[in-house]
């Protein structure tokens, strides 16, 4: 399941917010986290179950409408908090985990959970204490498929503390002044493709949301600054590319700028007009096999999965097309075959048992599998999940 974090600028820059993610936003004090938790808030009311810990000031105003606040406010003020469920001035971080370990059962799994900048932990509880909260939820968070935001004040800790939360979490973010500019950078994005981790970009805070003032950023805008790349290399007008693909010129400008992305068919053409390889390529003296949609056949192999085989080869071998329930499970391989094969997570999110271990994958995520045998898998989120599985022949 794919969510987002109510800002399109920071879903843009990691890929999307995935399930089980533990999002790090990091900066001093002048960088604009708390519009990024608020903004995250404010996307997750009414979708999802919201869990709000409180640590740094006693808990006033109102109740987000059906979230739950966890108010351990009073260890670290020793002003009581008149929230039902607050913790007392003398509560120890066991018993703050221990309602945290309550929250997370009563809510289930697919919930989000927003946490207190992590400074405001040791005040309560001592200088360790911040690092314990979030090792020992983090990784709970993730098995349960919530979301969590963690905000931490990178002048309040040290470069040891900073570093082990990265070890840990599935992604950081990293808010930091630019001779006087905000500077956005990802510094780790698990369950992505690679080059996410290292992107950056300024931006700027307007009309209550995160705006990029420099680009390409996106997805659509990389991808229309190649197509105009090419373009110019070649010594073509927009005018005259548009006139062979068969769109406006408009159009094309508004691709190569990034401001539409082009349909699959658009993009094909594109990349004929421009002459760039597109797919597997074969020579004169090289055959090749059309598979059209139309021809194939759905078929139900397990309870909860179903596939189609895109590429056919002997027995079970070819390349399958699978696509696996919300919650469906199995204690056996999709394919009775001892051969390599090969997966990979098109959307949503697969837990594989391999050689006596469970792996979780990500959309984009790929495996390999030689020796170790499958010997079940998994759908732990909301949403089907898309699977390219190919059995390899002997």
């Amino acid at each position: 399941m794919q969510e987002t974090s109510g800002t399109a600028l920071l879903d843009e820059l990691i890929d999307g917010v995935h399930t089980g993610d533990n999002l790090v936003l990091q900066g001093d004090q002048a960088a604009p986290v708390r519009l990024l938790v608020d903004r995250f808030v404010a996307a997750a009311e009414g979708r999802m179950p919201l869990v709000l810990v409180n640590v740094a000031a006693t808990w006033t105003g109102p109740v987000p409408a059906g979230a739950q606040v966890l108010d351990w406010s009073a260890v670290g003020s020793g002003t009581p908090s008149e929230l039902e469920g607050a913790l007392g001035p003398e509560a120890t971080l066991e018993d703050a985990l221990v309602t945290l370990e309550a929250a997370d059962a009563a809510v289930g799994g697919g919930a989000a959970f927003v946490f207190d900048p992590l400074s405001s932990v040791p005040a309560a509880w001592g200088p360790d204490a911040a690092l314990e909260l979030f090792l020992s939820a983090c990784p709970r968070l993730y098995r349960r498929r919530s979301l969590a935001v963690w905000p931490v004040r990178t002048d309040r800790h040290r470069p040891t503390f900073l570093r082990r939360l990265e070890e840990v979490t599935q992604v950081v973010v990293e808010l930091a002044d630019d001779a006087g500019r905000l500077h956005v950078t990802v510094r780790k994005a698990d369950g992505r493709r690679p080059e996410v981790t290292g992107r950056s970009v300024h931006a700027e805070v307007i009309d209550g949301d995160l705006r990029p003032v420099d680009a390409p950023v996106t997805t659509r805008q990389r991808l229309g600054q190649a197509i105009r790349d090419q373009r110019l290399v070649r010594g073509l007008s927009q005018t005259e590319v548009a006139r062979r693909v068969g769109i406006s010129a408009s159009a094309l400008s508004q691709v190569e700028r990034g401001v539409r992305g082009p349909s699959g068919d658009t993009l094909v053409r594109l990349w004929e007009v421009l002459d760039v390889p597109f797919g597997p390529r074969g020579g004169a003296e090289r055959g090749y096999e059309v598979s059209r949609r139309s021809g194939r056949e759905r078929v139900r192999l397990q309870e909860g999965l179903e596939g189609e085989r895109v590429v056919a080869a002997t027995g079970q071998a070819g390349t399958w097309l699978l696509e696996v329930a919300p919650g469906a499970s199995g204690n056996r391989a999709p394919f009775a075959v001892k051969a390599p094969e090969t997966v990979v997570i098109l959307r949503g999110v697969l837990d594989l048992q391999l050689g006596g271990r469970t792996e979780t994958f990500h959309e984009g995520d790929a495996v390999q599998v030689t020796s170790a045998a499958v010997t079940g898998w998994a759908n732990p989120g909301p949403d089907p999940t898309e699977v390219s599985w190919t059995v390899h022949p002997r």
